[in-house]
């Protein structure tokens, strides 16, 4: 069997080299077969012992403080030793020499009771090696206490993916995932930062903290709690879409020398993206700001694989969160908005402007001649009835129309064309919007005459102007509505039409004379305009 020996290899230490036996503790003590007088070295900080009956030299790390690392990898539990490995322990750096003869190369294979062709000679032994970065077949694990470490680990990424199904919203969600988090790793701080979708600029600038969680009893101060993740690695770990782990902050290039990193004393981090199949949610880290190598890949692998289950929860959330105001959207816009056009607003391909402005808007006014005295005459159950059909069947005239329903005014409706969204054919729309309200309503009269119920008849007014248009109301109640003297001409206009009549102000005439038969009527002083108004009469549309 060839002789097995570390020689140290750090920069400025002097040549050393010490021979392995079966056992080989390491540690800081003087009872150790290997002393490094080192203060990031524990008292007994590893073991290197020979496995029985086999040439396989098996790494331990005994707990120690700060870490026992295999080719800058660190070490969770036990691995094997390869010729070349590099060992680092405390600040001393160390490489593994074997010099095997011909029976040593089979040991790996005999360990398992098969033997192994020359080519595979060395597969037990590289998989032994990644032990500390990937989940391993159980069998390809030398040490109960590494097994026992990975099924925690597993065990709690399973856990948590309990716990997010049934997060009820994403304050739970955040809570639960850093909570789990903390559980399982020795992290002091933790930090969730979402991307605001309303902002804008570059999405690393977009970031919100949303969520924090610190050790307790961990003697952070106040500036410990200033958690400042490095803009490189949030830049990195959103383009690249991928999950960053360092073993020291302070000396990891990726990191730029970050103020932030040297203010704050980050030593082991990782950082993983938010993620789902369409968008960048937002970015999740951990540190310690007390050991250097305290994660290893294994580590990086489960958070990135519970993120991506926080991810899912969180989209969930928020897609739930979407229908709900979607539905909420809905029915406020339908009350004054068409069908088709409350569907294009929320599939987003119409905006809705909010604020006042200014628009060019087609107003529409429309109530019964003789009210007062048909109110007289019926009974209130009666009363009712006779308008909720009215305002039923006008309303779906203006909808039919892409007319916006502004209000009710007693007997009146009062309709816009052009506002909140406008067409082409606004005025156009107005009018022949008009024309079959006048219809609706004698076909409603002979529905009614059938019964021997009471007839009404409607006067209608439309003035075209640019007009004052916004959400106007206390805090507890807005609608839209508009001011200006169009909506004013367009009331005096409704007030002056006879039953079944339509008048249309000179400027709503001049946009539609090619579309419609109308009769000029002679000139009328209305109340509140200062000059007098020539309205046309509608007799038909072309």
């Amino acid at each position: 069997m060839g002789v097995c020996k570390l020689v140290r290899i750090s920069t400025g230490a002097g040549q050393h080299e010490i021979v392995l036996a079966d056992i080989t503790t390491v540690g800081r003590q003087p009872t150790n077969t290997l002393q490094i007088v080192d203060r990031l070295v524990s008292k007994e900080h590893a073991v290197i012992a020979r496995r029985p009956g086999t040439s396989i030299y098996l790494l331990t790390d005994l707990d120690s403080r700060n870490g026992t690392y295999c080719n800058d990898h660190l070490v969770e539990s036990s691995i094997a030793l390869r010729n070349g490995d590099e060992v680092r322990i405390g600040s001393t750096n160390w490489k593994f020499h074997q010099e095997e003869d011909q029976p040593a190369k089979a040991d790996a294979a005999a360990d398992t009771g098969q033997m192994e062709d020359p080519g595979s000679a060395s597969i037990h032994a590289t998989m032994q090696i990644d032990l500390a970065h990937d989940f391993q077949r159980a069998d390809y694990i030398l040490d109960d206490r590494m097994l026992r470490a990975d099924y925690e680990k597993l065990r709690l990424a399973y856990v948590l993916s309990g716990d997010l199904h049934a997060a009820p919203d994403i304050d739970t969600v955040l809570d639960r995932l850093l909570k789990r988090i903390f559980e399982w790793l020795p992290v002091d701080r933790g930090v969730v930062l979402f991307v605001n979708e309303k902002a804008e600029g570059d999405v690393t600038n977009r970031l919100e903290q949303v969520a924090t969680k610190l050790r307790q009893n961990a003697g952070l101060t106040q500036e410990d709690k200033e958690i400042n993740v490095p803009r490189s690695i949030i830049r990195h770990v959103i383009a690249k879409r991928e999950a960053v782990l360092s073993t020291d902050a302070r000396l990891d290039a990726r990191f730029g020398n970050a103020a932030s990193v040297v203010l704050q004393g980050i030593r082991s981090s990782m950082t993983v993206p938010l993620l789902t199949q369409e968008r960048v949610l937002g970015v999740l880290h951990v540190d310690s700001l007390i050991s250097s190598g305290l994660f290893a890949e294994k580590d990086l692998a489960v958070l990135a694989a519970v993120s991506r289950q926080a991810s899912i929860a969180i989209d969930n959330v928020l897609l739930q969160r979407r229908v709900v105001e979607e539905a909420a959207l809905r029915s406020s816009l339908s009350r004054m908005l068409s069908p088709n056009l409350v569907d294009r607003i929320v599939a987003g391909d119409l905006a809705i402007e909010k604020g006042g402005a200014q628009k060019r808007v087609t107003v529409l006014f429309a109530d019964i001649r003789g009210f007062t005295s048909l109110t007289e005459r019926l009974a209130p159950t009666d009363m009712v009835a006779l308008m909720n059909e009215y305002f039923e069947r006008v309303s779906n005239v203006i909808f039919a129309y892409d007319g916006t329903l502004d209000k009710y005014i007693g007997d009146a409706v009062m309709a816009l064309f052009g506002a909140p969204l406008g067409t082409d054919d606004d005025e156009y729309n107005a009018v022949r919007a008009a024309a079959e309200m006048q219809q609706v309503v004698r076909d409603f009269n002979r529905e009614r005459a059938m019964m021997d119920l009471e007839q009404i008849g409607i006067g209608v007014g439309i003035a075209t102007a640019t007009v004052i248009a916004g959400y106007v109301g206390s805090s507890r109640t807005m609608s839209y509505t508009v001011f200006g003297r169009g909506v004013n001409l367009a009331s005096r206009l409704c007030s002056a039409a006879k039953p079944g009549e339509i008048l249309i102000s000179p400027t709503t005439y001049q946009t539609v004379e090619h579309q419609v038969h109308a009769d000029k009527m002679d000139e009328m002083r209305l109340k509140g305009m200062a000059d007098p108004v020539a309205p046309y009469r509608l007799l038909s549309i072309r």
